[in-house]
C-alpha cells in the first residue's frame, strides 16, 4: 500500500501533502509534509518495531549465553531507526536531515552480522529450548565447512573448550587439544572414544547424522557423544571375571595360555630368556579327606596369595587346575628362576592354615623349564615349555616333594 501511494502521490497527495526544497541549508534538502498515508505507514512501522523488540527481549531471557550476542545485535538494529526518527522529529539531526534511510542501513548491517557471521542460515536448530538443550548426550552441529553452528550445554561438561564464543569458529580450533577426537570427526568413524576428565576416565560413543536440505543437499552434520562409560566398565569387568579364577582370584588357565603365548612372541624379537614354573600342593588330597573341602579351599587361597606376594609385577601367575598352579617369568634365566622359586618354596613351607583348631602345614613341589628365545631359530611353544616344566615337577615329587627341580637340558633347544 505504501509503495502504491508513493508512486501515485501526484494524483492524490495522500502520502505527502507537499514537497519543497530547502535553500537555507549548506546543501539542498527535500522538505516533506506527511499526509494520512505517511502517518498510517509510520504508525504501522513503529508498532512492528516495538513488537519485534518485545519478542527479542522475551527470547533474550530464554536463550543460552551462546545466542545472547546475536539477540542483542538484533535488538540494537531495531532501535537504531527509532533513534534516528527521534532526532529528525525533534529537528536535532544535522541540518534537519531525515536519518531514517541511514539508520535503516545500520540496522541491515547489524542484522546481517548477527545472522551471517554465526552461520545461522546454514543449519537452524529446531525447538532447541525444549529438545536440543534437554537431551543428556553432548551434541555438536557443524556446517559443510566444519564450522561450529550450534552445540548444547551437555557438551560443555564433556569438552570445556566449548565456551561462549565457540559458535562461528572452526571445530579444529576449538578441539586442537583433542587430536584423536578431531581425527574421528573428520574421518566420520563411529565408535568409542576415551576421554579423561580430571581423574576420571569416561568413554563416549561418537555417532554422526547428516543435515540435508529438502533437496537432499548436504549442508552439515550432527555429532553426538553418548556416554557409554557404564557399558565399557561392565565389559571390562566381565572380561576380567572371565579371566580370573573364582576361588583364588588369580588368572585362569585360558587367560594364561593366551598371554604367555604373546610373551614368547615378544621375547623372541629381543632374544631374552623365559622360564615356566609349574607347581602343586603336596598331599592335597589328604587335606581334603582329613579336614574337608573347605579347608582345601583355604589352602589353595593361602598358597595363591602367598605366591602372588613374592612374585614380580611382570610375572604371569595362574591356577592351572585343581591344586596345580603355573607361572610365566619373562627375562629370567634358569638360575634366577631357581633362586626366586626356592625362596618362594621356603615361604610356603613355613605357612599353615587353621582348620578345626588343627594346624594344616603346607608344602609345594616345583618344576622349572627355561629357554633362551630368538627370532632366527625355532622357538618352543608354550605347550612344549609347560610339558617340560611338568616333567620337572614330577621329578621333584620323586625326589621327596617340597623341592625345586629344573628340567633336564635337551639338545634341540638352547637352555640357560
Amino acid at each position: 500500500m505504501t509503495i502504491t501511494l508513493h508512486y501515485t502521490n501526484d494524483f492524490h497527495h495522500i502520502y505527502y501533502t507537499s514537497m519543497d526544497v530547502r535553500t537555507d541549508t549548506p546543501f539542498p534538502i527535500l522538505k516533506l509534509e506527511g499526509g494520512p498515508g505517511f502517518y498510517i505507514h509510520s504508525i504501522f512501522l513503529y508498532v512492528c518495531i516495538v513488537i519485534s523488540v518485545g519478542i527479542l527481549l522475551m527470547q533474550f531471557r530464554k536463550v543460552t549465553h551462546k545466542f545472547r550476542l546475536q539477540t542483542s545485535l538484533m535488538i540494537a538494529g531495531l532501535l537504531v531507526p527509532v533513534m534516528g526518527s527521534v532526532f529528525y522529529i525533534t529537528e536535532t539531526s544535522p541540518s534537519s536531515i531525515d536519518l531514517g534511510p541511514v539508520s535503516m542501513s545500520i540496522t541491515f548491517i547489524l542484522h546481517g552480522f548477527a545472522l551471517l557471521s554465526f552461520q545461522m542460515f546454514n543449519v537452524v536448530p529446531i525447538a532447541r529450548e525444549t529438545v536440543f538443550e534437554s537431551i543428556e548426550e553432548g551434541v555438536i552441529v557443524l556446517n559443510q565447512h566444519d564450522v561450529i553452528v550450534d552445540y548444547n550445554s551437555a557438551i560443555v561438561a564433556v569438552l570445556p573448550s566449548f565456551g561462549s564464543h565457540a559458535i562461528g569458529k572452526a571445530v579444529r580450533d576449538i578441539l586442537n587439544d583433542h587430536p584423536l577426537l578431531l581425527d574421528i570427526i573428520f574421518e566420520k568413524q563411529e565408535g568409542d572414544y576415551q576421554l579423561k576428565i580430571g581423574d576420571v576416565t569416561n568413554y563416549f560413543y561418537i555417532k554422526f547424522s547428516p543435515v540435508k536440505t529438502k533437496q537432499s543437499t548436504l549442508i552439515g552434520k550432527i555429532i553426538t557423544l553418548v556416554n557409554v562409560t557404564e557399558r565399557v566398565n561392565m565389559e571390562k569387568k566381565l572380561k576380567e571375571l572371565a579371566s580370573i579364577d573364582g576361588l583364588t582370584k588369580i588368572y585362569n588357565r585360558t587367560y594364561f595360555l593366551d598371554k604367555a603365548g604373546d610373551m614368547i612372541k615378544n621375547l623372541s624379537v629381543s632374544g631374552d630368556s623365559l622360564s615356566i614354573v609349574m607347581f602343586d600342593i603336596d598331599h592335597f588330597k589328604k587335606v581334603n579327606d582329613q579336614y574337608g573341602h573347605d579347608a582345601g579351599d583355604q589352602v589353595l587361597i593361602s598358597v595363591a596369595g602367598l605366591t602372588k606376594k613374592y612374585l614380580r609385577n611382570q610375572d604371569l601367575f595362574a591356577r592351572y587346575g585343581g591344586e596345580e598352579f603355573i607361572i610365566c617369568m619373562p627375562d629370567t634365566t634358569g638360575l634366577e628362576a631357581y633362586e626366586m622359586i626356592d625362596h618362594l618354596r621356603k615361604k610356603v613351607s613355613g605357612s599353615f592354615i587353621v582348620s578345626s583348631n588343627d594346624k594344616v602345614q603346607i608344602t609345594s613341589s616345583y618344576g622349572i623349564s627355561t629357554v633362551l628365545l630368538n627370532s632366527e631359530n625355532g622357538n618352543p611353544t608354550i605347550q612344549e615349555l609347560m610339558r617340560q616344566a611338568d616333567q620337572a615337577l614330577y621329578a621333584a615329587k620323586r625326589n621327596g616333594r617340597n623341592c625345586v627341580q629344573m628340567y633336564e637340558k635337551k639338545a634341540q633347544y638352547v637352555y640357560v
